[in-house]
């Protein structure tokens, strides 16, 4: 296959998946609410943005210059190889997997929370104080963000977890 093509091939594939999924997004306007964005604003919108990247890229890669052979970088004598932390990666991976079904069981604030610091830590940063602030200021900026303004509704926990939920969206003004 020629270079240009290769290049080209992923962001066409993204661009006929975005289509097809941008066609299954009308079945989600019969459930809108009169006088509110439908169910199938937001997920469109991402959509057509996505097309759009899309085709502003292949058409970069059709219309540019001839592609070089990529060149592997020339390692200086003395200069070390960037250490690679795959464990560090596998943990990530294994926190994102966790991350769906603790959403479920936690809610989505308290689990988002969690999932933040852990991701945090597992990549190794170490300041506690701004782990901790930034895990819930950003947990609550999606609560926020999700259910007052994009009107999605996100799982709220169970048991005593549901009852953080609840007290958290009656602070926030979210009904």
């Amino acid at each position: 296959m020629h270079p240009r093509a290769r290049a080209i091939v992923p962001y066409a594939a993204v661009l006929a998946g975005a289509a097809f999924l941008y066609a299954k997004t009308s079945a989600f306007a019969a459930l809108g609410r009169p006088g509110q964005l439908g169910p199938d604003f937001w997920p469109k919108a991402v959509l057509v943005l996505l097309m759009v990247t899309c085709a502003i890229e292949i058409a970069r890669l059709a219309l540019a210059a001839p592609l070089a052979p990529r060149a592997k970088p020339v390692q200086q004598e003395g200069e070390e190889e960037e250490p690679r932390y795959p464990l560090l990666l596998a943990g990530g991976i294994g926190l994102t997997i966790l991350y769906v079904p603790g959403m479920q069981w936690l809610g989505f604030f308290l689990a988002t929370a969690i999932y933040l610091a852990a991701f945090m830590l597992v990549g190794r940063y170490r300041r506690y104080g701004v782990i901790a602030v930034s895990s819930v200021v950003g947990s609550l900026a999606f609560v926020f963000v999700f259910m007052k303004i994009v009107y999605v509704s996100l799982p709220l926990g169970v048991g005593p977890f549901k009852s953080v939920s609840t007290a958290l969206m009656a602070l926030l003004g979210i009904h």
